[in-house]
């Protein structure tokens, strides 16, 4: 027989909690233990025909189907791609005030066209050592690596400009504590004491047509080793 609730309640009732949830476990148990074929249309109604396989792009891993995107990227372990952030890229070095320049961190980004209305999720995370950083600054400054979610209008030049949300930036602090100006210094403390940085994120945005979204990173660090990270992008159509 069909799914019946329990408890009904009438205009005015007060609801209680274990009414409702009475409801939600009897309706549990209906759909893993008490669907029965006399509940289920006799004639089918839809067919193979009725359903669009999804389109699998390889190469950026991503597959379009009829509710929506999905598709990521990632390295780490035995087949670890590292990536690089540096101060140099970002007109950023620790005792400048020019900060206003992001740097796409590459193989982070992903590209793909929307058939209509869509509610994008973009999800990240990194582990990145960064430093020592001997080059800018005076002694013992604190050296930065910021890292964003940025969109774009396209790829190509000229088709959009990186869209970023400062405020929005996580940050890891450069390994400098015990590192001397003037080599040969060495470190006073293990290196990772300080210059590892484990940094992760979500961008959720409404789009309609050419998505593209990914990392971007602003750096005063001579250098940064991104070792392991990973991206993941949802599109649902609305």
């Amino acid at each position: 027989m069909a799914y019946t609730k329990p408890n009904s309640f009438t205009n005015g009732a007060a609801l209680t909690g274990p009414d409702i949830k009475g409801n939600d476990d009897a309706l549990k148990v209906y759909l893993h233990e008490g669907v029965v074929a006399g509940d289920l249309k006799a004639t089918p109604w839809i067919e193979t025909r009725h359903l669009q396989p999804p389109i699998l792009e390889p190469v950026p891993g991503i597959q379009h189907g009829v509710t929506g995107v999905q598709g990521s990227q990632w390295t780490g372990g035995v087949a670890v791609k590292c990536q690089f952030a540096t101060a140099f890229l970002t007109a950023a070095r620790a005792n400048t005030t020019n900060q206003s320049s992001w740097a796409v961190i590459p193989q982070t980004t992903m590209q793909f066209t929307l058939r209509g209305a869509a509610k994008v999720i973009f999800h990240w995370w990194m582990e990145s050592i960064n430093g020592p950083d001997n080059s800018g600054g005076s002694a013992g400054a604190d050296g930065y690596l910021y890292a964003s979610e940025y969109t774009a209008g396209g790829l190509l030049a000229g088709t959009g400009l990186k869209s970023i949300v400062p405020t929005y930036a996580t940050e890891c602090v450069s390994n400098y504590q015990g590192w001397q100006n003037n080599p040969p210094g060495g470190a006073l403390y293990p290196y990772t004491l300080l210059g590892y940085g484990n940094m992760a994120g979500t961008k959720v945005f409404d789009a309609t047509d050419t998505v593209v979204v990914g990392l971007a990173h602003l750096s005063t660090i001579d250098r940064s080793a991104i070792i392991n990270w990973g991206i993941n992008i949802e599109a649902y159509y609305l």
